[in-house]
């Protein structure tokens, strides 16, 4: 098919997005090490998941069914997150016949990433989908079948005022969540009803509807690197962001790896480890988990302190305090950047050094809270007592 004029961001190498994203450095393989093998995990496997089932106990299944609900911000974002989740059952067929677009590779692969941001995401990016990052079975147990070779990852930033107004583990922190969880559900379905109309396979995997792991999507989609807290990282956005990603037999162009300098970073810095109220993130060094050497996150203790947080709902501390997590800066920041990682590190040491400075200020002396502080008990909602807004700072002070 002829180029044509107004198609030339699809041939060009015009950034797309509002993040720098084509100027990382891109490696043909993952930062940390990965020795395999890697074998695939059975959805029932995770720690969320055995709590659901009541493997840790009635109380840990108990609070686990009303953690996000209990608040009243959190119980309507489920509500219609529960909404999106039934659409698949309905999703449009594959067309009988493909459209008469390009085929190039590199041509579709700008096209969907336009695509993503045109439907709200941060920052796309796009892989090969390896068998190990789809799940075996799903929570019915059920055998899962994903044969696709390429998945598209679509990446949206979570409320920056809301996260740096809360301590880390308030109510409104699983919100935040939900919040994106939402949105970047309803990106990878429209996504991937419009791969289907085009003529080629697609799904979508997201919040309730996952078929794949999602961080090792993120890691082979480029979007990162693995960080000492056990996830990936993006450099611009930090941690505070959630991801969800179509999965497609399209013939695209993957983008490698992301190498950013962090497995050196991580390795000096624990602040996350420092400030983690659970203490569920190391501060040793990494260990091989699954065929990956990470940094492996005690997931049991984490998820016990989510499901049974009383102060709040979950915890997303890790997240607000990596000097990665850069509030202030968003893709406009980022303009003049030429890929040069020595200014990249240097924002970062700017930003780890005011944390250090304010001492993680005391969320108690915030004025910018929008949302109230509410509980739902036997079937009420309720102003939450026995409340210690300074707790966090008094018992978990950054450790120098």
């Amino acid at each position: 098919m002829d180029q044509l004029p107004y198609h030339d961001i699809l041939y060009n190498d015009a950034p797309i997005g509002p993040y720098p994203s084509h100027l990382l450095r891109r490696v043909p393989e993952p930062t940390n090490r990965v020795p395999g093998p890697v074998e695939r995990k059975d959805q029932r496997s995770s720690v969320f998941a055995r709590s659901l089932l009541g493997e840790f106990g009635e109380e840990l299944e108990r609070e686990f069914k009303r953690m996000t609900v209990r608040y009243p911000v959190g119980g309507a974002l489920v509500d219609l997150q529960n909404h999106i989740n039934l659409y698949p059952r309905r999703a449009n067929p594959v067309a009988k016949k493909k459209a008469p677009i390009p085929t190039d590779p590199r041509v579709l692969s700008r096209h969907l990433k336009s695509l993503g941001h045109f439907l709200g995401a941060d920052i796309v990016g796009i892989g090969p989908l390896p068998q190990s990052a789809v799940y075996s079975h799903d929570m019915k147990g059920r055998e899962i079948d994903a044969p696709y070779p390429w998945a598209i990852a679509l990446v949206v930033r979570k409320h920056e005022p809301t996260l740096c107004a809360s301590n880390g583990w308030e109510e409104i922190v699983d919100g935040a969540s939900f919040q994106v969880y939402q949105r970047v559900a309803l990106q990878t379905e429209a996504m991937a009803n419009y791969i289907r109309r085009l003529g080629w396979n697609a799904v979508a995997t997201n919040m309730n509807s996952y078929v794949t792991l999602m961080p090792q999507i993120a890691l082979d989609c480029g979007i990162g690197e693995v960080s000492r807290m056990g996830i990936v990282l993006n450099p611009f956005l930090g941690a505070n962001f959630k991801i969800a990603a179509v999965l497609t037999d399209m013939e695209l162009e993957a983008d490698g790896y992301a190498d950013f300098g962090l497995q050196d970073y991580c390795a000096s810095c624990t602040d996350c480890a420092d400030q983690c109220p659970s203490h569920a993130i190391t501060r040793g060094k990494q260990t091989l988990y699954n065929g990956y050497s990470t940094w492996k996150l005690n997931d049991r203790v984490c998820s016990d302190f989510d499901i049974l947080n009383k102060e709040g709902c979950v915890c997303g501390r890790c997240t607000k305090v990596c000097p990665w997590h850069r509030p202030d800066m968003d893709g406009r920041d980022f303009a003049g950047w030429d890929g040069d990682l020595g200014w990249l590190h240097a924002t970062v040491d700017e930003q780890r050094a005011r944390n250090r400075a304010n001492g993680y200020v005391d969320p108690s002396e915030r004025t910018d809270k929008w949302w109230f502080a509410l509980d739902e008990v036997d079937g009420e909602l309720v102003v939450p007592t026995g409340r210690n807004p300074q707790k966090i700072c008094r018992e978990y002070p950054l450790q120098r």
